[in-house]
């Protein structure tokens, strides 16, 4: 059910705590850190120092709290001291690393850090590739992804976004591999023996999770005179022409939120294990190779990580639970520059009901799990990993509270506030209750208080469930895509020149394809084999190369039943790692109820795990821990249904005991979880003796043909 208002914590709006962050944050701050690495792809760890320029902002510092996770700690230097230090255990938000100060300081006092460490192979901010993992095969790759708090298992720092500073590196690696980061880089590379060095320097201040590095055999085109896209060299002209749009974007952005501030923006084409469609690390966005559909209609991911240049990395959410300040923002932002490209302001609401769709559905499973919480625009984080946090919430409710507002005052005038709310807290952070007054103030300025004074703003912010409001969205563009989808549903035979599928652009291929499953899904009733056999025939939607139409196809398959979508499921599961795919393409083996499907589901994830990204990895376990228990419950039950069916006939004496035992086997069935524990299955290297047995059946049946 919604939150009630009287069960809602307005404190919250207001509330800038990390609580995530092991850091005694508000005790210092950091202004400069310097990173001197050395990559070692033999022992998959990162070995060096760290530096951090500390300023006091308490009367009397005498101790430093910092993040880390998983790091082995040689030594710890407070200017030029050596100091001892300490290791606690939190669990899931690693290990505060404590150091006592030589001598207290006073606030705004200064102070040098120097922690000599290294990683451990289980970084979860790292993942290091095999060659065979890569597109040349020849030599290994190591890329970072550090948002939200895994910056703290690639150095001990303070990983909270709030929290920003300044960054320089030194980074020696294999002769043979390039080094890229997110900053500048100040000078050519160096040989030095069988190693190359390479410095950098982020002279605008960033939160820790926009620190990143990449390592490989890597090749650059150049787009523009300050953009280029870097990739394997067997990839980079595919990847050159599918992000030729880049400067275009950009400079469409600067239009819209004033003068780009990073210097350079550069793309970096990963391999397919990227957990993410991109990632926004300045000056070297991190895009997946999933969006190469070889005609550029997936490029608009471009377009959204451009815009955190300014959304997020250059204004950025005080903390986790404002998250949708950094997203929500940038999916309007990202929706008003295509929208700008395309000359069409129709455009961008197309593009917002796509993404309306994926908040209706992300929704409907937080409210099934009992996670309701976590459907509120600013949710309650305490004592939650924010990667479990991580849905279409923040990104579709914010972008539609942010559009809401713009069709009450104008979209001019919304642009209008839009540069304004930037240039004013550029390098700063910004929470729910400082943006809604920001809000209402400048709206005030302007006349156009009358405009906006019925907004809903606790609704918007704490509501669980659906937005207070419906959106209200110009979908003229969508006719002919309802029209076919209609006639497909209906049965109308769809060998006519009327249809043409093929012409219509990628967006209205993914909205026809959508607009099938919103059907199926609302009705209950499944297209027919023969149906979906025409559609392929016709539009050779298996077999399509982009990844968003392939994804729906596919899941619309699952849905239906159709039995030989199974093996292109989970050959789509494991080519690529985009957490986007992979998780909803999990839960749907999991919950079909084509033969097979499930074990199918289990078998693969177990035979290809480790080609995930550790966050992929664990959100993947999490999400098939939890349709399996649904599983077993659910067939439980119908047993029970069964059995009470069948006692029904029987005399009230046996009819009672048998009910009497039904109820004792569900209360043993409930919260068990899946057989042997099938979380530390997947995550690692628990296996329950049970599930043992039926993973053994499974791998026989299937493993062969997954690899």
């Amino acid at each position: 059910q919604p939150t009630t208002k009287s069960k809602m914590d307005l404190n919250r709006l207001s509330d800038t705590t990390e609580y995530s962050s092991l850091s005694n944050y508000n005790d210092f701050s950091i202004n400069h850190i310097h990173l001197d690495w050395d990559i070692d792809f033999n022992e998959s760890k990162i070995s060096g120092c760290v530096s951090l320029d500390i300023v006091s902002s308490s009367n009397e510092l005498s101790n430093i709290v910092l993040d880390t996770r998983d790091l082995s700690i040689q030594s710890v230097e407070v200017d030029g001291k050596k100091c001892s230090h300490s290791l606690q255990d939190a669990g899931v938000f690693g290990s505060s690393l404590s150091f006592p100060l030589p001598s207290a300081l006073a606030s705004q006092a200064k102070a040098k850090v120097k922690i000599i460490y290294s990683t451990s192979p289980e970084s979860t901010a790292l993942q290091w590739l095999e060659p065979e993992q890569t597109a040349g095969k020849k030599n290994p790759y190591l890329f970072s992804q550090c948002q939200a708090i895994h910056a703290r298992s690639m150095l001990p720092c303070v990983d909270a976004p709030g929290h920003k500073s300044t960054y320089s590196a030194s980074v020696t690696a294999p002769a043979w591999s390039t080094v890229l980061m997110s900053a500048i880089q100040k000078d050519e590379p160096k040989t030095i023996g069988d190693k190359r060095l390479f410095t950098w320097s982020q002279p605008v201040a960033c939160s820790s999770y926009l620190i990143a590095i990449a390592v490989g055999e890597l090749e650059s085109r150049e787009i523009s005179n300050r953009c280029c896209v870097w990739s394997e060299p067997s990839m980079v002209e595919e990847a050159h022409f599918e992000f030729s749009q880049t400067e275009d974007f950009l400079t469409v952005a600067e239009k819209l939120a004033g003068p780009y501030r990073w210097g350079r923006y550069d793309l970096l084409c990963l391999p397919p294990s990227f957990p993410y469609g991109g990632m926004e690390n300045p000056c070297l966005t991190f895009v997946t190779p999933t969006l190469l559909a070889g005609d550029k209609s997936l490029a608009d991911v471009v377009a959204h990580e451009i815009a955190h240049s300014w959304t997020g990395n250059l204004v950025t959410n005080s903390c986790w639970t404002h998250f949708w300040l950094n997203e929500g923002w940038t999916r309007w932002f990202e929706t008003s520059i295509m929208t700008e490209i395309q000359g069409d302001d129709r455009y961008f609401d197309l593009r917002a009901s796509l993404g309306y769709e994926a908040l209706r559905s992300d929704v409907d499973r937080y409210m099934s799990q009992g996670e309701s919480h976590l459907t509120a625009l600013v949710p309650p984080l305490k004592g939650i990993d924010p990667d479990d946090s991580f849905s279409s919430v923040p990104y579709e409710r914010g972008m539609n509270l942010l559009f809401h507002i713009q069709q009450l005052v104008g979209k001019l005038n919304f642009q209008a506030f839009f540069k304004h709310y930037v240039a004013t807290h550029a390098a700063k952070t910004v929470n729910s209750q400082g943006f809604k007054e920001f809000t209402i103030d400048y709206f005030k300025s302007k006349g156009q208080y009358e405009e906006i004074k019925d907004v809903a703003w606790n609704e918007w912010f704490l509501q669980e469930g659906m937005p207070p409001l419906e959106p209200k969205y110009d979908l003229s563009l969508l006719d002919p895509v309802n029209e076919l989808a209609k006639d497909v549903c209906n049965g109308v035979n769809l060998n006519t020149p009327k249809y043409d599928f093929n012409t219509m652009p990628s967006l209205q291929q993914q909205l026809f394809l959508q607009a099938l499953l919103d059907n199926v899904s609302s009705s209950g009733k499944i297209l027919p084999e023969t149906t979906l056999n025409t559609l392929d025939t016709m539009y050779c939607l298996t077999s399509k190369n982009n990844s968003e139409i392939r994804f729906k196809w596919t899941k619309l398959c699952l849905l239906c039943g159709r039995s030989s979508i199974l093996k292109h499921a989970a050959s789509f599961a494991i080519s690529q790692g985009r957490m986007k795919f992979v998780r909803p393409l999990y839960r749907a083996l999991m919950e079909s109820n084509i033969p097979g499907a499930a074990e199918l589901a289990i078998g693969t994830f177990a035979a290809n795990k480790y080609m995930y990204h550790p966050i992929c990895r664990k959100m993947v376990a999490s999400d098939m821990d939890r349709a399996w228990t649904a599983r077993k419950n659910a067939e439980k039950k119908k047993d029970l249904e069964e059995a009470s069916k069948q006692s029904a006939s029987s005399v009230n004496a046996n009819a009672n005991a048998s009910n009497r035992s039904a109820a004792d086997s569900t209360t043993a069935v409930e919260g068990s979880g899946p057989v042997g524990g099938m979380s530390s299955f997947v995550a690692g290297a628990g296996f329950g003796a049970v599930f043992m047995t039926v993973l053994g059946i499974v791998l026989a049946k299937h493993q062969k043909k997954l690899i």
